[in-house]
């Protein structure tokens, strides 16, 4: 095993320095990667967040209309408010857990 690694290193010697020398610098690394992906995760999460808003809307509004015209109860309409509190209150969750990896 050893035989192989010493003829990778004799072999690649000048690219394996260039590559140390481009991975110690560290103004390589400062491109603000880690800026531009946590723009794109409140992007993201702000889509969610208005993609959740407008279903939940659509579905209280259907089961306001089902209740009033008397084809479904209002206990469903009732349900139908904690089912979409329970999803609202996840993507909260979701948000704040995702606060502590980022902080």
């Amino acid at each position: 095993m050893s035989h192989i690694f010493k003829s990778l290193t004799t072999q690649h010697s000048k690219a394996m320095a260039v590559l140390t020398i481009a991975a110690m610098n560290s103004n390589a690394f400062a491109l603000g990667g880690l800026e531009k992906a946590q723009s794109a995760a409140d992007d993201v999460k702000t889509g969610l967040f208005a993609v959740v808003g407008v279903v939940a809307l659509i579905y209280m509004t259907y089961l306001g209309v089902m209740a009033f015209t008397e084809k479904k109860s209002w206990s469903d309409f009732g349900w139908g408010i904690v089912h979409v509190g329970a999803v609202g209150g996840s993507v909260q969750l979701g948000s704040w857990g995702w606060t502590l990896f980022t902080a």
